[in-house]
């Protein structure tokens, strides 16, 4: 039997293996997200191209698939894994993770991560490491998981790692095979997706220009100012994104803005602005001849509109600071249109943001919900008749979605909800629901889950 702990081994550890753990470690102690540690730490450290891709899939991979990384440790482990000390319960999912998804040999490890377990423990841990990494190596595959048919619940919620609460409200909405597709869904990895600025360029152009770049460039089947890419480098050092040629933008979000129908000289309030990738759409489909309004609480994050604004050449953008809630009544028949992307759960970005299916609760949506209301109540006297109001979300859950347009409409006849194909650049296939919402997702159209109902002011 192999002894990893008394292997003659260098003793210099991996650097992306060290990292991974830090970013972990951090997730946990600090509830810090990972994508914004991970950003910190590339700038930070010298790394080379493989060890950034290391770091980046451990520290992700890990906390994607915790509870399905737990349940198999767990089989292994006499101890109840949330009393062992934070670093060692992470290396050993690292460990697992490695065994598992990378289906490297035991051998290495085991080394590996005997050699980290003794740099941030004691000579116990490794031992500790040692002993499940070998048993996880010979065995993890006989580690039951209850079927789908005994408990459907439980199954999809392991075997995917999601919560447990969230698979079951899924399954309630879309049935067992929708919701088992669409979190094995969220661990894939999203497409890469561009914006081309069809102010200043075409997308012809910018596709020649990138395929010396990338590994693959696609356009969109739906949108003529998308395109899909592959590439290994940093899309934000390219002199084309630089230049304010392309912005980097999921698919489906680009889908929003055309339900609202931009034209030229209307004046238009994007009342939930921040970052700006809708706000700068907005603007470009008007060839930045419309008057529009970027309204924001955030300051640092208002900013960001204006720096995207002006990288993209887009000159007829205004920023107001403030909650929109309490802007609104300055603004009383005002706009021909408000976009209204509005603050949610994000349970539609979950492939996208590996921390979030742990950070999110049942009662944070229905918290929401009633914010997500008290926006489009405000908004219903700012456009004038005739206006448009578009709701969207990137949210899932019906309280944030349908119900609160349908609720919004009972209380508000004025309005009446139009039914969103004729304002699409294409027909994309599933999109439109029965009640002539929009409403896209992961495993179907391989975009982020989003949600948007387009609302005329008819009285």
């Amino acid at each position: 039997m192999t002894s990893f702990a008394h292997q003659n081994v260098k003793d210099q550890i991996s650097p992306a293996r060290k990292l991974a753990l830090i970013v972990l470690v951090e997730f946990e102690n600090r509830e810090a997200y990972v994508n914004l540690s991970l950003r910190r730490i590339m700038d930070q450290k010298f790394l080379t191209t493989r060890e950034r891709s290391m770091v980046t899939a451990l520290a992700t991979g890990v906390v994607k698939m915790r509870l399905y990384l737990d349940h198999i440790l767990q089989h292994f482990c006499k101890y109840p894994l949330e009393q062992l000390p934070v670093f060692v319960r992470n290396i050993l999912r690292m460990s697992a993770y490695e065994l598992i998804f990378f289906k490297h040999p035991t051998s290495i490890v085991g080394n590996e991560y005997v050699k980290l377990a003794k740099k941030f423990g004691h000579k116990g841990v490794a031992s500790l490491v040692n002993a499940i990494v070998r048993q996880i190596g010979e065995k993890w595959q006989e580690v039951t998981i209850p079927s789908i048919s005994e408990n459907p619940i439980e199954h999809v919620s392991i075997i995917t790692s999601h919560p447990k609460w969230m698979v079951k409200r899924w399954v309630n909405f879309w049935g067992i095979e929708e919701t088992l597709n669409l979190c094995r869904a969220n661990n894939e990895p999203p497409p890469l997706c561009i914006r081309v600025n069809l102010k200043h360029t075409e997308r012809e152009l910018v596709a020649n220009a990138l395929e010396f770049r990338c590994k693959k460039v696609e356009p969109s089947e739906w949108l003529s100012e998308c395109l899909r890419i592959e590439t290994t480098k940093d899309v934000t050092k390219l002199p084309e994104f630089v230049s304010g040629l392309f912005t980097v933008q999921d698919e489906g979000a680009m889908v929003v803005p055309h339900l609202l129908e931009p034209k030229p000289n209307e004046i238009i309030i994007d009342a939930c602005a921040a970052p700006g990738g809708k706000t700068t759409h907005i603007a470009e489909l008007t060839k930045d001849e419309a008057e529009i309004i970027a309204v924001d609480s955030h300051p640092s994050r208002l900013k960001l509109v204006e720096e995207n604004a002006k990288r993209l050449k887009l000159f007829r953008i205004k920023t107001l600071l403030g909650d929109w809630t309490k802007l609104a009544n300055h603004f009383v028949n005002y706009a021909d249109k408000v976009l209204l992307d509005v603050p949610c759960s994000g349970t539609g970005t979950l492939r996208r943001k590996a921390d979030l299916r742990w950070r999110k609760s049942e009662e944070i949506i229905v918290q929401l919900s009633k914010l997500q209301m008290q926006l489009l109540e405000v908004s219903a006297n700012v456009v004038k008749k005739g206006g448009i109001i578009v709701y969207s979300t990137c949210s899932l859950e019906p309280e944030e979605d349908e119900k609160v347009v349908k609720e919004f409409l009972d209380l508000h006849p004025e309005f009446v909800l139009e039914e969103p194909k004729p304002f699409l650049p294409a027909e994309i296939p599933e999109a439109i629901t029965d009640d002539n919402f929009l409403r896209l997702f992961p495993h179907k159209h391989n975009t982020d889950g989003v949600f948007a109902a387009r609302l005329k002011k008819v009285g």
